[in-house]
């Protein structure tokens, strides 16, 4: 992307904590609750490895997510990222959860494969702003709704 490796590394970094701060909470009684086998928060962690790396993760429910960002500068003061997100069933049970709902919907494992990458090619081209337009307060990934 067309932007400096220190800047895009400071902007993950706000975005992470906007994630951790203002993630909204699992409703009891959901099939999120009940999927997640947790309700409240999901306990977002948010680590800084360095210039070059940050990691993201959930550290409760049965079912975790986890990601990590690496930053790499190019020859022409560009910047290069690569993300990866993973969900982590933890046990028997969760992992046979998760199998059994993506089985019922066959189709929601192409949706949340599609919308990650809609949301990472928008994440990119937000954070290959100048900074005069950048503003993590108002970035919000397509397809969730904004907080009010």
């Amino acid at each position: 992307m067309d932007q400096r490796p220190e800047v895009v590394h400071d902007r993950l970094l706000e975005l992470g904590a906007r994630l951790r701060d203002e993630l909204p909470p699992i409703q009891p009684g959901t099939q999120a609750a009940t999927l997640l086998g947790v309700s409240g928060t999901l306990g977002v962690e948010v680590a800084d490895r360095g210039p070059r790396r940050i990691d993201v993760r959930t550290t409760r429910g049965r079912i975790r997510g986890e990601g990590a960002v690496d930053i790499k500068p190019t020859a022409d003061d560009r910047t290069t990222v690569s993300m990866v997100a993973i969900v982590k069933p933890t046990g028997f049970g969760a992992s046979l959860m998760l199998g059994a709902a993506l089985a019922s919907m066959p189709r929601l494992q192409r949706q949340i494969v599609d919308g990650l990458e809609r949301g990472f090619d928008d994440l990119a081209a937000a954070l290959a702003k100048p900074d005069d337009q950048w503003d993590a307060a108002t970035w919000t990934p397509p397809g969730v709704p904004a907080a009010d």
